[in-house]
């Protein structure tokens, strides 16, 4: 399957949303003395270079992600992975099925920021 650039650019603005959305309510903070704490969790990728695995990590929008990368796109959970890349590659997919939209379109029509 074929990403599209206005796909990929669609993908790096949800895992951004689904990103901010972690929350640790056991973290504290001894200034305002409570608990609680909402965060971007990091996402991660790896790169193949001569044949070794590099990995990458990202704290904020992912500037370089390409059709390559994308379906590596992960969060850690310990020893967990969940390939959030491909989910959302799958979820997009599913929904233009579903509604027979055609994302690529609807994203040439989006007027940058």
């Amino acid at each position: 399957m074929e990403i599209s650039e206005e796909k990929i650019r669609l993908i790096k603005e949800l895992e951004f949303i689904i990103g901010h959305e972690c929350y640790n309510p056991n973290s504290y903070d001894g200034y305002a003395k409570t608990y609680g704490r909402s965060y971007r969790y990091p996402v991660s990728y790896f790169r193949i270079y001569n044949g070794e695995k590099d990995e990458f990590k990202e704290d904020w929008k992912l500037g370089n992600v390409d059709a390559e990368i994308l379906p590596r796109l992960k969060y850690k959970f310990g020893s967990n992975h969940l390939y959030i890349g491909n989910a959302l590659v799958n979820l997009i997919n599913f929904l233009e099925k579903r509604y027979d939209i055609d994302f690529n379109e609807l994203e040439k029509n989006i007027k940058p920021e």
